[in-house]
């Protein structure tokens, strides 16, 4: 697997000391290591433990970007033998709508699956053998077990299964098991310690983060992506992912010192970059603002958000003849209809006043 210049997202947690096995690989490849998917990522790589961010919703809306962005997304086990270059296995030749009908599982649902490597998809295909798979996890789920439930069930299942004929069930009680012809064997939950910060690993924190935010709280998720920023002086994502709750919060001058703090640990983030621009504005400080947006259409022209507020900022400060070529380039990246409208009207306000 070629790594030079590609950046690889490791998100969530990994198996005990995988991460950092796979960073050294990556590093030692050529390329470049984040915690989250940015607009940068060539790759998008689930960790095996990162369970506990798919009922929150946040690993389900990284999954749904990294598709809508042509980003490759792989589980641990699928990066780690494509780093390896293991041979593949068998081709996945199966309509996936047709592995989905009848199960009440949805395509977001089957990436779900895929990203913790439990069926493996290309395009619109999985493989046949995961036909059973995802048919297994619509049964959990019409049983009442959660998402996060159902791909800890199929994980453990995986893991303990010999081969052989078996079905996953679930008992009187409730616990999950495995059939065999022969009766059942009782799988292992899987509990969670409570966090104990003072011995908690990086990987424990930023979870926490995340699903703090995702909980509606915040202030905890900001001081623990405050903790993982010092902890971690080369991440950028904890610095970035505070800026983002001091901006939501008001508390401008902040997030502009996080977002500068996550720029000064990767030049090239330009979310970031953006977001410094929209912190800055925010605060009054146009002319800083200005500056940096010209830096994310300078690392990217295609930045649909940053030349709409380019083009607003000069609209303002009265420069019609450059504000409405900045309008421009917006429409011809096709936005959406409300947006494409203000821009129209922006454009017929400049020419009308440039013939005044």
């Amino acid at each position: 697997m070629d790594l030079r210049d590609r950046a690889v997202a490791l998100y969530g947690r990994f198996s005990p000391g995988e991460r950092e096995r796979l960073q050294r690989e990556i590093v030692r490849g050529g390329g470049l290591v984040a915690r989250d998917l940015t607009r940068r990522s060539d790759a998008f790589v689930v960790g095996a433990l990162a369970t506990a961010l798919i009922d929150s919703g946040a690993l389900t809306a990284r999954l749904r970007m990294a598709r809508e962005r042509g980003v490759p997304v792989l589980g641990e086990r699928a990066f780690a033998a494509e780093l390896a270059e293991e041979p593949a296995g068998p081709v996945a030749t199966l309509a996936l709508s047709t592995a989905l009908a009848q199960t009440g599982l949805t395509r977001g649902d089957a990436d779900t699956l895929a990203a913790f490597d439990l069926i493996v998809t290309d395009g619109d295909n999985c493989r046949f053998g995961d036909a059973a798979t995802i048919r297994t996890a619509g049964e959990l789920l019409a049983q009442g077990r959660s998402r996060a439930e159902t791909v800890r069930i199929l994980t453990r299942a995986r893991e303990l299964s010999p081969k052989g004929r078996h079905k996953i069930v679930l008992t009187p009680s409730g616990e999950a098991a495995l059939q065999w012809h022969n009766g059942l064997t009782t799988l292992e939950g899987q509990g969670y310690l409570p966090l104990d910060e003072d011995h908690a690993s990086l990987d424990d924190l930023f979870e926490a983060a995340a699903l703090a935010e995702a909980r509606g709280e915040p202030d905890e998720a900001a001081r623990l992506y405050d903790m993982c920023g010092r902890a971690d002086r080369s991440d950028a994502i904890a610095p970035f992912n505070y800026g983002n709750i001091r901006l939501a919060q008001g508390h401008h001058a902040q997030a502009a010192l996080a977002y500068e703090r996550a720029l000064a640990r990767d030049p090239r983030f330009v979310e970031a970059r953006y977001n410094l621009a929209q912190a800055l504005e925010a605060a009054g400080k146009t002319d800083a603002a200005l500056i940096q947006l010209n830096r994310v259409l300078d690392a990217d022209p295609t930045h649909a958000d940053a030349l709409f507020n380019l083009a607003q900022l000069r609209l303002q400060a009265g420069d019609l003849g450059t504000a409405k070529a900045l309008y421009e380039r917006y429409l011809a990246l096709d936005p959406p209809a409300d947006w494409a409208a203000t821009a129209r009207k922006a454009i017929l306000y400049c020419v009308s006043q440039s013939l005044n």
